[in-house]
């Protein structure tokens, strides 16, 4: 049996690398013919399945966290060798090792650096509890049969600051993206009308930096570039101080903010808007910049996880420093692009792809349960 954990809803309709790519296992483990379920955390109301455990609600991790200690609890006894357990963060596999410590293979993947989000908040007093949670995390990654890594900026970070060794034999894939769902657009180029109309699409957190995305808009304003306009398509537990800041904007009437949008809806949203602005403060491998080169979008982007790898500077979008003046500099060129014709394809794509990134987490699967 295969048992997937992570802090998330597989049937939820949720914007964000993690909600996509759980959704992405839940379909490849469907049709792999492996037996499976999925630990999880109910997001939506509407829709069961079979294969999940809900063992919380909401996105809080603490109380997924104490959820997945009574699901061991449970289940303890019904656990066998042969099984494979995989843990999206490695505090969550804690529960397994004091609970089920004989029983099965583990894989822990990592979908950013630990401990960033703490120290964005904390400062310098994130450092004695980051000592804790480090020595812990050690010894959770040596206990573990595999790691994974989204990006090799995110395994040469951990090999620096967590476990050389480990790291240095952690494997590399790519937070995957729903290829087939952009391949019905039949995407092209957007047209110069829309060269001005700029996205901004993710969850309204401090790590995504939604304000900054709103101080380049005021940043061109200032420029005399009145046409641009910013649409936000997110929601988050940032979005009431997003608000006060909109209200002092004076842009205000040039932003529209959706609030979260389904997923399935997201190829429409791309084709209404021009350029597609990343102001995260940190990310390991934003979907948002697959699916917006997907859809044919120039990506304006801060310099965060594995964008590089994505992004051909100058041809589907620009990489730039987190600073209004700079991303407002790659803005610009972004429209001139658009207004010229020449924005470029990506096939580097591929190798992201959701078909190609999921065979080989399957595979790995399959090579820990017949270890």
């Amino acid at each position: 049996m295969i048992y997937v954990f992570y802090n998330n809803d597989p049937l939820a309709q949720d914007q964000g690398g993690g909600a996509e790519h759980f959704r992405a296992l839940h379909r490849a483990l469907l049709v792999s013919g492996l037996p499976f379920r999925m630990v999880a955390a109910r997001l939506q109301e509407e829709r069961v399945d079979a294969h999940v455990d809900y063992v919380s609600r909401g996105a809080d991790f603490p109380r997924f966290w104490l959820g997945c200690w009574w699901w061991f609890w449970r289940n303890r006894h019904r656990l066998r060798p042969e099984d494979v357990f995989h843990f999206h963060r490695n505090y969550a596999a804690w529960p397994k090792y004091v609970l089920a410590p004989r029983t099965g293979r583990v894989v822990i993947t990592y979908h950013t650096v630990s401990g960033r989000v703490l120290e964005t908040r904390l400062g310098r007093w994130a450092w004695p509890l980051r000592a804790v949670m480090r020595a812990l995390e050690r010894r959770a990654v040596r206990r573990a049969d595999a790691v994974v890594c989204v990006s090799e900026g995110d395994r040469r970070e951990l090999a620096r600051r967590v476990d050389p060794e480990v790291f240095a034999r952690a494997l590399v894939v790519p937070a995957s993206f729903d290829a087939g769902l952009f391949a019905r657009l039949h995407a092209t180029p957007p047209s110069p009308a829309l060269a001005e109309r700029l996205l901004f699409v993710g969850r309204i957190a401090r790590p995504k930096n939604a304000p900054l995305a709103l101080a380049v808009l005021e940043e061109l304003h200032r420029r005399g570039r009145t046409g641009y306009t910013l649409t936000i398509a997110g929601d988050g537990e940032e979005a009431r101080a997003l608000v006060r800041r909109l209200a002092r904007s004076p842009t205000a009437e040039a932003v529209r903010w959706l609030g979260r949008v389904p997923h399935d809806r997201m190829p429409e949203l791309y084709a209404g808007h021009g350029v597609v602005l990343v102001t995260s403060r940190f990310e390991s491998s934003p979907t948002v910049v697959k699916e917006a080169l997907a859809a044919r979008r120039p990506v304006v982007t801060t310099d965060v996880g594995d964008v590089r790898a994505w992004i051909e500077e100058g041809v589907t979008g620009f990489v730039r420093p987190a600073e209004a003046g700079a991303l407002a500099d790659g803005v610009e060129a972004a429209s001139r692009l658009i207004r010229k014709g020449r924005v470029g394809t990506a096939p580097r794509l591929a190798a992201a792809g959701e078909d190609r990134v999921m065979t080989r987490v399957v595979d790995l699967y399959r090579a820990l349960g017949t270890g």
